[in-house]
């Protein structure tokens, strides 16, 4: 465990103040594996108040420098702790833990406890059908929630963010450096004899530029909204880790579950006919505070682009090392999540008759791995959908893709 002696009596300050009353911490639970990059721990309010206990989130890395939001644990960090106290004070509805106080300069914050951690994977991966049919319908119907009520924040939310720190940006890290990515990826498809002309040019520049201006999406995203970032104990839903949130385009949350899963290490498919159902779900809310997204035509075209950026963002990362060789992380192998994506992209451009040049090229790239990668079994629907009893074992899921 981590030494948290020097963050004990500045959070007994900061919930003092909040609570208007004396806290004492104490009776301190550990609730993180070692090797994370943070620690979570549970301390008791040992002077008898309400509530009887709180979490605290502290970075362990050794060299965090609250100065330097260029590095990758600071800005993690950074992103974190601004998302949470922005959500628990931006929304009407309770869609994250309560944020309580805490200090960039130390490293830690403090939030509600909501007990038990139970998550989406829970349902995906050991129950039946209908509960994770049920999960996965309140996930977005709460992505919509939280969408539409983050439009026309960002002026806050922005506020928070440099008041921590005046190099912080706004928008969420996933969303930035993608011109640079697709260009190396173009490279690389050169190479692989998958050629492509000015119209596929133009359709990703079309992308960057939607997911770089998104107009009226314009919101709060969680930017990895994962089955085990997701708080779910079958009633209540709250949405947890916000290393890589900020503002950015909406829709690269809500196509998630079409696009499947694609930062996370339990990445597998949705049916069909459920995933229509979550993005009605989602749309239904997302249009209180977006009236925009009540156009097909607009809809649509936002929903394709998201699937074409994480497309893009899974080729430029991963394709390069999945062409060496194969190699498992999570549920699944690197092969099935590219393949898998590729069909996916393909089949929602051509469904709503979106950005043709990027889905023939898309097609040209997924005919030849298939001949490639014979041997590489098709992604599994989630075991949940596949019969209605599992057992699992958690395996090692150390990456974010």
């Amino acid at each position: 465990m981590i030494e948290i002696s020097n963050v004990v009596a500045p959070a007994e300050r900061a919930l003092s103040k909040t609570f208007g009353r004396e806290v004492r911490l104490g009776e301190v639970e550990c609730l993180s594996d070692d090797d994370r990059p943070n620690q979570l721990l549970r301390l008791r309010d040992v002077s008898g108040g309400s509530p009887a206990s709180f979490i605290i989130k502290k970075v362990v890395a050794e060299a965090y420098d609250p100065s330097d939001a260029a590095a990758s644990d600071t800005r993690r960090f950074l992103s974190d702790s601004t998302g949470a106290e922005f959500l628990s004070t931006a929304l009407a509805a309770s869609l994250s833990p309560r944020f309580y106080g805490g200090s960039h300069d130390m490293g830690f914050f403090i939030l509600e406890d909501l007990g038990e951690h139970r998550s989406l994977v829970e349902p995906l991966l050991e129950q039946d059908s209908a509960s994770a049919g049920k999960a996965l319908l309140a996930f977005s119907s709460s992505l919509g929630a939280m969408h539409a009520g983050t439009i026309g924040h960002s002026t806050s939310y922005e506020q928070l963010l440099r008041a921590r720190s005046s190099q912080a940006g706004i928008f969420a890290p996933p969303l930035t450096g993608l011109g640079e990515r697709v260009n190396e990826l173009q490279g690389r498809l050169d190479g692989m004899g998958v050629h492509a002309g000015t119209e596929y040019a133009r359709d990703v520049h079309a992308v960057i530029n939607a997911i770089e201006h998104p107009g009226p999406f314009f919101s709060y995203v969680h930017g990895d909204p994962c089955p085990d970032n997701v708080f779910w104990n079958g009633d209540e839903l709250r949405f947890i880790d916000f290393e890589f949130g900020g503002f950015g385009h909406a829709l690269t949350d809500a196509a998630y579950g079409r696009i499947l899963f694609p930062s996370c290490w339990c990445a597998n498919r949705v049916p069909k006919t459920l995933v229509s159902k979550m993005e009605t779900a989602y749309r239904t809310e997302l249009v209180k505070g977006c009236p925009e997204a009540q156009d097909d035509r607009t809809f649509e075209t936002a929903l394709v682009t998201a699937c074409a950026f994480w497309l893009m963002k899974t080729l430029s990362r991963h394709l390069g090392n999945a062409l060496d060789a194969d190699r498992t992380w999570g549920i699944a192998t690197m092969r099935q999540r590219v393949l898998a994506r590729l069909e996916a992209f393909t089949a929602t451009a051509e469904e709503f008759d979106r950005l043709p040049a990027l889905r023939g090229t898309a097609h040209s790239l997924l005919e030849k791995l298939r001949s490639a990668w014979l041997e590489t079994p098709t992604l599994p629907f989630y075991p949940s959908f596949q019969r209605e009893s599992v057992s699992w074992q958690k395996p090692n899921v150390e990456e974010n893709a």
